[in-house]
Formats: C-alpha cells, sequence, structure tokens
C-alpha cells in the first residue's frame, strides 16, 4: 500500500502552501492605507543650553538717576561775615615807640584783628620806674596809668616792659598792677609781655626775676603771660627790626592758641 507515502507528500504541500499564504497576508497588511512606519528619535546631545532669561518685570516707575532738588536755594550767596571791632590799648617803654609798621605793634594788630590801637607807652615807663616823657597824662608808672587806659574802655590791653625798673624787685608791684587792672575791666583780656633788653652780653639775671614776677601776676588775675625770650640781646639802645619781627611772631603764636 503506498498511503504513508502519499500522506507525507501531502503534509509537505500543505506547509508550504501555508507558507505562502503568510507571506502573502504580510505583503497585504504592509500595503493597507495610513499604515505608518515609526521613524526612531535621534539620540539628545549631552550639551545642556541654558534657557534665555527674561528680564523681571518691575511693575514700579524707574527711578531718575538725577537727585531731587534739595529745599534749600542753591543760588543763595552766603554772607560774609563783618569783622567785630577790638580796641587795644599798649603800655609799653620805648621797646613799644614808633609806627606801628616799624615795631611788634603792626603786625601783631594786623594777624589778630585788632581794629584800634591806642599806644600809651613812654621811654623809661614800667612798674616802679617813672617815664622820662610823656605825651599824655598822667605821666607815671604802669599802675598810675590805669586811669589813661580804662578811658579806652579796651577789649585788650598788653603791657610790654619792666627793664627800666633796673635791679630792684617789682614782685609787689606788679601784683598790684594786674589786681587793679583787672578790677577796673573785668571783662578785658589782658595779655603781659615779658621784658627783653638790648644789652650786649647775656641778659642779667635779675631781669629774669622780673620775667617770673609779671607772669605771676598776671596769671593771677586770669590773664596771658607770652614769654618772648631774648630777641634784641646785643642790639644796643634799639630793637632791631628782626627783633620787632620776632617778638611779632611770638605774641602772635601765642595768641592764636587763645
Amino acid at each position: 500500500m503506498r498511503l504513508p507515502r502519499d500522506t507525507t507528500r501531502l503534509s509537505i504541500v500543505g506547509l508550504v502552501v501555508l507558507a505562502l499564504l503568510a507571506v502573502g497576508l504580510s505583503v497585504a497588511a504592509l500595503r493597507q492605507p495610513g499604515r505608518v512606519t515609526a521613524t526612531p528619535a535621534p539620540a539628545q546631545s549631552s550639551t545642556t543650553v541654558p534657557p534665555t532669561a527674561s528680564p523681571a518685570t518691575d511693575s514700579s516707575p524707574a527711578q531718575s538717576s538725577t537727585p531731587a532738588p534739595s529745599s534749600a536755594t542753591s543760588s543763595a550767596t552766603p554772607s560774609s561775615t563783618p569783622v567785630t571791632p577790638r580796641t587795644v590799648v599798649i603800655v609799653g617803654d620805648s621797646y613799644s615807640l614808633g609806627a606801628s609798621t616799624q615795631t611788634w605793634v603792626g603786625p601783631v594788630a594786623e594777624k589778630l584783628g585788632w581794629t584800634t590801637v591806642v599806644n600809651l607807652s613812654s621811654p623809661g615807663r614800667g612798674y616802679l620806674a617813672t617815664p622820662r616823657q610823656c605825651d599824655f597824662v598822667p605821666c607815671a608808672t604802669f599802675e598810675g596809668t590805669i586811669p589813661k587806659v580804662v578811658e579806652s574802655q579796651p577789649d585788650v590791653v598788653v603791657t610790654f616792659g619792666g627793664f627800666a625798673d633796673g635791679d630792684f624787685s617789682i614782685t609787689a608791684l606788679t601784683a598790684d598792677y594786674y589786681r587793679t587792672l583787672r578790677a577796673s575791666l573785668p571783662g578785658t583780656q589782658i595779655v603781659a609781655l615779658s621784658p627783653v633788653t638790648t644789652e650786649a652780653g647775656p641778659a642779667p639775671y635779675w631781669l629774669t626775676l622780673h620775667s617770673q614776677s609779671i607772669r605771676d601776676g598776671v596769671e593771677a588775675v586770669g590773664g596771658t603771660f607770652v614769654d618772648l625770650g631774648q630777641p634784641g640781646l646785643g642790639n644796643g639802645e634799639a630793637l632791631s627790626a628782626e627783633a620787632h619781627a620776632a617778638i611779632a611772631q611770638r605774641v602772635i603764636d601765642r595768641l592764636s592758641q587763645g
């Protein structure tokens, strides 16, 4: 009998038919309309680009860079400060006599604002010594001149002398003079300058004692003492222009300190 071989042949033919049928179905499926083949997306780059930041929107109006004008008037011109008149009395000997521009008095007055200067100096005047001559009365010692000083109602009184008193103690006289001057002019600035000499050689020791007596007397009443040193030493009978300039500078320096 040949039945098994035929059966095997039929089976093979059936498998072939099925395979052809499957291929045909696949081709038909691929050709159906609307069917889109998906394309794979490209890989992303490893570089990250930061997003661009948009400027923040401020609801308030922008401020102007120009400052607002102040309430003060910018065109106002400052008023100049008027100079306060100052009357000064000089009580001294021949070392303070002469034109103010040629002595220590002129430069000091200009620098310190002394508008009126009354010079009551006379040759030979001192705390003890009576002057040889006077252009005014009373022709007396420093203390005897106080009534004349008071007449001017000065803002400042400067006393400069002592050399004419010689080698005699003036301690009590200087104390009395400055006490009386203060009592007569309670609101006045009182200034005393140390005595100087124009003689050759070292200054005599008694002049140093006079200087100490004058300092004690004026400072006891709240006055100011100015130590001049000896800028005129060896000038002869008169102070030189350089000595006057040195005295002026020392007075200016000391009184500028207040």
